[in-house]
């Protein structure tokens, strides 16, 4: 499913310091360096890359490539200096079977109607023994007219999260919400997107809560990724799932 073009408008230009893309990177480099050295020669594509601000932070473990279904994303990619980005589907990845040590698809799978299909086409592109990097919208009951205005069709639980991954072959490694110590600004922001509130700018513009709160709330993850570091946490409004190739399975 593709985005409007504002809202990618939007995401380039507030990729690099938006406290939400900020924190989230901190809280997936919590949860991949004690897998992943530094540095290391690994292949790595991001699947659902969308304006390629992963790709900096992707880099320090390897080199990467990236696929968006969107035409609009790819061209924000390319603004961006971004050569290795081709237009894919999640679902009918056009790579070979075990091409990859690191796979990433962070809040892509939410959009995907058939999302145990886009498991198994993450698992046929890893190569065995290597890591998956998924996020995913959590918590059902926060879904609202915003998880609509952003293109969501679903919310998960940790149990359907597990499901997903014994189904498509992987070994769970870390599964942790996040956002946890953000969790009510969360809950307002998305009551501010609702179509009843007709404040449907806060999910094309990343608008700010109030003054200053961009940098508050950047200090705020940053706290939380220190905690991701050690144990898993029970609430939020995302959930990080790190995982392994145990098995590999054909194109279903």
């Amino acid at each position: 499913m593709k985005l409007d073009p504002r809202a990618y408008r939007a995401i380039y230009s507030r990729e690099e310091v938006h406290w939400w893309f900020v924190g989230r990177r901190k809280v997936l480099a919590s949860l991949l360096e004690p897998y992943v050295e530094p540095r290391t020669e690994w292949k790595i594509l991001d699947v659902g890359c969308g304006t390629g601000g992963n790709f900096p932070f992707l880099r320090r473990y390897g080199d990467v490539e990236g696929c968006d279904y969107s035409e609009e994303a790819l061209r924000y990619c390319r603004l961006r200096g971004l050569e290795k980005v081709r237009q894919a589907d999640v679902c009918d990845l056009p790579y070979p079977d075990r091409s990859f040590q690191l796979v990433t698809c962070l809040d892509v799978i939410e959009h995907v109607r058939l999302d145990h299909l886009a498991f198994r086409e993450l698992n046929r592109v890893l190569d065995d023994g290597g890591l998956l990097l998924v996020t995913l919208p959590a918590m059902p009951r926060l879904y609202s007219d915003f998880d609509c205005l952003a293109g969501h069709l679903r919310r998960y639980t940790r149990e359907e999260a597990e499901k997903l991954l014994q189904w498509s072959g992987f070994r769970k490694l870390r599964m942790t919400c996040y956002t946890f110590l953000t969790h009510p600004l969360v809950k307002l922001y998305i009551r501010l997107g609702d179509f009843s509130g007709g404040r449907v700018r806060y999910t094309h513009g990343m608008d700010t809560l109030f003054p200053g709160s961009n940098a508050l709330l950047k200090g705020v993850m940053a706290l939380e990724a220190r905690l991701v570091s050690r144990l898993d946490l029970p609430l939020g409004a995302s959930l990080a799932v790190l995982a392994e190739k145990e098995t590999h399975l054909p194109p279903a």
